[in-house]
């Protein structure tokens, strides 16, 4: 990860990410794991392009311009 990217924390910041289809990268222990479009979020999960990711397992990084 970069330090310019930023990783969203707080549910504006999917929210936001989903209604401007902003890419996000998702990251386990440090490690890529994917990157898309948010379809869906909620208080426990983040969907992207079908696949459901545990926000208190995986890290979520913003990917503008990708």
């Amino acid at each position: 990860m970069n330090t310019n990217e930023r990783k969203l924390t707080h549910h504006s910041h999917f929210q936001y990410h989903m209604k401007h289809g902003i890419p996000v990268q998702v990251y386990e222990l440090g490690s890529h794991i994917d990157i898309g479009l948010i379809t869906a979020v909620d208080a426990y999960f983040v969907e992207l392009e079908g696949t459901l990711y545990n926000r208190g397992t995986f890290t979520f990084i913003s990917r503008p311009g990708y």
